[in-house]
Order: structure tokens, then C-alpha cells, then sequence
């Protein structure tokens, strides 16, 4: 979200996704507010500091590290004051419909960005990063649950994974190019992402979605589908997120069987921006315009167009909530008219 207000924010949140409000990043407040430093604020008995290069595990909390722990609870304060002022006074006290969606950095990413004291990534340390995702995941489940139930809501955790491609192709970056961090194979990788969800649902969160990066290189090569299923025994994660883009051009195939795959077993994706690439509609012809695009999209993957459509969840991208408030306030007011279109327009 825009600018440093978190009460406006709040608000903005609680008046459009009421059904689904999320916890915002105003991360132009400065260092300590974006989301790998938020995230990090969240470990249990695991101080962070800063170093030249990030954020890195220390003896003691960081005054960074301090920040954003101050700053998280202030946005959570915002967003429960938010709800109470919308919230119907005769409404029932708990709303099991309602979710309020968390956005973590993902344990691969985190333990990639982390760095241990040697100025290595804890990646790098198979030890150190089973103590990481393990601090992580309490602390996680710990605020998630403990933040919806002041909304009196159920709770959903987005594992925000941006640099999944590079742990799985060994290109995650390290001091020395002469001690580079070794790959991950793709199985461990899902098969550990399936086991911190355990976690998570153990510590009482109801859906967790990977959200898998847009960005792909020679040096770290998409791989949507890799992740778009459990491994052998294991239980799924809930849903993927997944950005528009890759799903409407015509030679991503890999992004659309993934999508397909999801969809096909009954979970949830989540799609980053609008479906028709146009952005977000201000009035009901674009709305409709752009939930025939989304059906279109459906008929792509071969779900079927008005079963399928509980399982979608519409979001605008990063870049279209981060200019202005009144931007981002339009992003999510075009996002909400085209979810509430798609079921009439599919009839």
C-alpha cells in the first residue's frame, strides 16, 4: 500500500475487502518495513539485526529489527480499530466466511536472504535453516491466529517466494562467487514448503498460498508446475498465486498447465492483476469486458466457468497499489466489480 499512514490504509483495506481484508506493507516508512523485514520480525528467539549486505541473524535485536517490530503491531492495531468501525454491530461475533490474508516472505526466501553471521546466506546451512523455518513458522501462526481473532476472522498466510527459481537452480546470491550456495532439488524444496504448512495449520492457520515469482532468467528458469502439486504423501498446500501476465501469453504453458493443475484439484489460485491486461475496469461495461477475459481464461484451462469461480481470488499487482491512495483504492474497488460480474456474466 501507498504512503505511511497505516490507519488510512486500514481503512481503505476494511472498505473494499471487507470479505477479505489483508494486512498492509507501507513500506515507504523506510528500512525495517519491507516485507523481508517485517517477516523477519516475526521469528521466535531468533534476533535479526542489519548488515551492509541485509538483514542477518544476531545476538541481540537490531534497532531495525526493533522498527519493525514497533511497526508491525502498529498496523495491526490500525487494521482491528478499521474493523470495528465498519464491523454490523448485529452480525454474528465470528465470521468463518471472512479470512484475513497475511503476506510472509516463504522460508526458502527468507533462509536466501538471511545471512548468518559469516555473511553467508542460512540457506547455506542446512541446520541453521530447519531453526529459521521452524522460528518461523511459530511466530507466524502465532501472529496470524492471534490477529484474526481480534478481527474475529478465520486466517490466511501468502508464502511470498521471489526467489524460488534461483534456490532451485543454485543461484542464490552469496558474498563469493568462489563459495556459491548449492541448489536445492525441487523435491525438497515442495516437500519442505508441504511440511512448514503442517506447521502452520497446527498453529491454528486455516489456508496457506504459495506465491511462485514472475520473473525468470537463464540463470533460474520458471518452473510453475514443479509446485503446483504436493509430493508423494504429502498434504497441498491450499492455493498458488500466480501473477495474469504469464497466464495470457500464449508460450507459457508451463504457468498455465500449473494454474490448470490447481484449479483441476479443487484449490485455490490467486491471480495478480487483471485478467484482460487492460487494468482494472472504473465502470460496469469494463467489468464485464474483463470478467469474459477472466472466463475466457477458465475455458483456457478447462475448468468449468461458474463451478470454478469460488476458487479464484483477484488481486491487483504490486505496481498498481503502490502509487497513490486513490490508486490503490481504485485497483481494489475494479478487482472487487469484476469477482461480483464473473458469476453473472458466466450464467
Amino acid at each position: 500500500m501507498p504512503g505511511t499512514d497505516p490507519r488510512e490504509a486500514a481503512r481503505i483495506v476494511m472498505g473494499e475487502c471487507h470479505a477479505l481484508p489483508y494486512l498492509p506493507e507501507l513500506t515507504d516508512r523506510g528500512p525495517g518495513t519491507d516485507l523481508m523485514g517485517r517477516t523477519a520480525a516475526m521469528l521466535v528467539d531468533l534476533p535479526v539485526d542489519v548488515s551492509p549486505r541485509g538483514w542477518r541473524l544476531a545476538s541481540s535485536p537490531g534497532r531495525l529489527a526493533r522498527v519493525a517490530a514497533d511497526l508491525l503491531d502498529r498496523d495491526s492495531d490500525a487494521l482491528e480499530e478499521a474493523d470495528e468501525l465498519v464491523r454490523d454491530p448485529e452480525a454474528d461475533p465470528v465470521d468463518d466466511a471472512r479470512l484475513l490474508q497475511v503476506r510472509i516472505r516463504g522460508p526458502w526466501s527468507l533462509t536466501a536472504g538471511l545471512e548468518l553471521a559469516s555473511g553467508m546466506p542460512v540457506s547455506s546451512d542446512r541446520g541453521a535453516r530447519r531453526d529459521v523455518a521452524a522460528s518461523l513458522a511459530e511466530g507466524v501462526s502465532r501472529f496470524a491466529t492471534g490477529l484474526a481473532g481480534r478481527l474475529r476472522t478465520g486466517s490466511r498466510i501468502i508464502l511470498d517466494e521471489p526467489l524460488l527459481w534461483r534456490v532451485a537452480a543454485g543461484t542464490v546470491p552469496a558474498p563469493s562467487t568462489f563459495d556459491p550456495v548449492p541448489a536445492v532439488s525441487v523435491d525438497q524444496i515442495g516437500l519442505a514448503l508441504c511440511r512448514f504448512a503442517d506447521s502452520l495449520r497446527a498453529g491454528g492457520v486455516d489456508e496457506i498460498l504459495l506465491r511462485v515469482p514472475t520473473a525468470s532468467g537463464p540463470d533460474a528458469p520458471a518452473l510453475y508446475t514443479a509446485f503446483a502439486e504436493p509430493p508423494a504423501d504429502e498434504a497441498a498446500l491450499d492455493g498458488l498465486c500466480l501473477a495474469a501476465e504469464p497466464l495470457r501469453r500464449a508460450s507459457s504453458h508451463d504457468a498455465l498447465d500449473a494454474a490448470g493443475m490447481v484449479l483441476g484439484a479443487g484449490r485455490i489460485l490467486q491471480l495478480e492483476g487483471s485478467p484482460d491486461g487492460r487494468g482494472w475496469p472504473d465502470a460496469s461495461s469494463g467489468a464485464e469486458h474483463a470478467a469474459r477475459e477472466l472466463l475466457h481464461l477458465m475455458d483456457r484451462l478447462s475448468a468449468p466457468r461458474y463451478e470454478s469461480l469460488h476458487q479464484l481470488t483477484l488481486t491487483p499487482t504490486e505496481e498498481q497499489m503502490t502509487g497513490s491512495a486513490a490508486a490503490a483504492t481504485r485497483a481494489l474497488a475494479g478487482a472487487r466489480s469484476v469477482a461480483e460480474t464473473a458469476p453473472r456474466v458466466a450464467e
